[in-house]
């Protein structure tokens, strides 16, 4: 294809560019971006970028992907097949894997879980991060471009990838997260993962399953669960990492002692937050152990 040299002049460092693209797909806005950032004097227009869109996949550099909105995200050309992971990852610049998938990533489960769990900050936060974006991929140009109604960083909202059921969880102060090369993700790091556990155990296996995962690990990741739970942790959450650690895992430390003379006593203070209230109950760290397979004779000597 002879293209005119306008034309060329763009496809060609974009091209390069998708060459060493470290993601699995590109989106519209990248694209955009890519696009944007080659002009010299004026922005480029909408038409323009609809001409580099329509050249590179005519060339089979990239291919709609079909399980996103049309125009949104594209497969690169000549890639393994990618995770469902690393697709997330790279449609919601600001998603992190969570919850099970993150204890599946972080080897401290057997389970291998049907659903991707990832987490994301809620709509307005994701809206002002996107426009903070915007202004450090575009600077100066960030104006024309919008005046140009080309793509902009939104929220794509998605349910499945590659068959792979998503479970989205909205939430402020996700936590911390490292980023991965290979394969291209975020994931919640090793104590935030623990501290998730305590706050959504249905999203983690289950409650039982979280309990097996303290007993399992928790002694190999105890200052990083002390950590972050002392850090981020409220203190109930707090109080069931205290009692999962001491009592059921039987380990120490004088920051657990110190979580545990702050309990605050009252109200329907329970060890799965998701349960009713059961009978059995830890005096020293005022909560309901709600657990079937923790009965009255795995409980603190101060349990009734």
């Amino acid at each position: 294809m002879i293209l005119p040299e306008a034309l060329n002049a763009y496809i060609r460092p974009i091209q390069e560019r998708l060459g060493v693209w470290e993601r699995p797909v590109v989106t519209g806005y990248e694209l955009g971006v890519l696009a944007a950032t080659q002009a010299t004097d004026d922005p480029i227009s909408l038409s323009l970028y609809t001409n580099i869109v329509r050249v590179l996949t005519s060339f089979g550099l990239i291919s709609p992907a079909k399980e996103f909105k049309a125009g949104t995200v594209y497969q690169l050309f000549g890639r393994n097949k990618p995770l469902p992971m690393e697709v997330a990852c790279s449609v919601d610049p600001f998603a992190y894997v969570s919850h099970l998938s993150a204890m599946e990533y972080h080897g401290v489960t057997d389970r291998f879980s049907k659903i991707l769990y990832l987490s994301t900050p809620p709509e307005r936060e994701w809206k002002e991060q996107a426009a903070a974006r915007m202004d450090k991929d575009l600077k100066m140009r960030k104006e024309g471009y919008l005046a140009a109604k080309l793509p902009t960083l939104k929220f794509q909202k998605f349910e499945r990838i590659d068959g792979m059921r998503v479970e989205l969880v909205r939430r402020s102060h996700r936590g911390a997260f490292k980023t991965i090369k290979s394969p291209s993700i975020r994931v919640a790091m090793v104590g935030r993962t623990f501290l998730d556990m305590l706050r959504e155990p249905e999203l983690c296996g289950g409650i039982q399953h979280v309990v097996d995962t303290y007993r399992e690990y928790a002694g190999k990741y105890l200052k990083l669960i002390i950590d972050e739970v002392g850090q981020h942790g409220t203190s109930i959450e707090q109080a069931r990492a205290g009692y999962l650690l001491e009592t059921v895992c039987g380990l120490s430390d004088p920051l657990i002692d110190a979580w545990a003379s702050k309990v605050q006593r009252g109200g329907s203070r329970k060890l799965d937050p998701q349960a009713e209230y059961a009978s059995v109950f830890s005096e020293r760290w005022a909560l309901s152990v709600n657990v079937p397979s923790l009965d009255a004779s795995q409980t603190d000597s101060g349990d009734s």
